[in-house]
């Protein structure tokens, strides 16, 4: 353990891991708690569903709940069943395992994958992956027209 006045660098618990399946380099951390919005993943495939807190939908459906039972187990079965479907045909689910990238192979190093996200191998290196970055969100992360209409 480092000197109390250390920065702990590490504190979403980032961690190389590799896919079972095909050996992808991948990078798994958890989520930023100075981010407003929740994350589901799909149940089926890798991608993620970004629901803000502020989205009208997402403040009605928490305000539907019984004040007794304000729970995020229950907000996110509240969530799970207005979510629109992936295009892949699958559920965007709280607790839906986290997916390779490459091959969609569940990953067994992420046990209990609530809280966790994953990214490419190439997140952590030090060059700019700006672009990188972008074209990676644009594919996997839906962020708008999330509901069933």
């Amino acid at each position: 353990m480092g000197h109390p006045d250390e920065l702990d660098d590490n504190w979403l618990n980032g961690e190389e891991i590799t896919c079972p399946e095909c050996h992808e380099h991948l990078y798994r951390l958890d989520h930023s708690p100075l981010l407003d919005c929740y994350f589901l993943y799909c149940d089926g495939c890798p991608m993620r569903v970004d629901v803000s807190y502020y989205d009208s939908t997402c403040i009605a459906i928490a305000d539907a709940l019984p004040a007794r039972d304000g729970s995020r187990s229950t907000l996110m079965d509240a969530l799970e069943t207005r979510l629109r479907r992936c295009d892949c045909g699958g559920r965007f689910r709280d607790s839906a395992p986290r997916r390779c990238h490459r091959c969609s192979a569940v990953l067994t190093a992420i046990s209990a994958p609530s809280g966790v996200d994953v990214w490419p191998g190439w997140w952590t290196d030090e060059t700019d992956t700006d672009s990188l970055e972008e074209e990676f969100t644009a594919r996997y992360f839906r962020t708008e027209d999330l509901w069933k209409h």
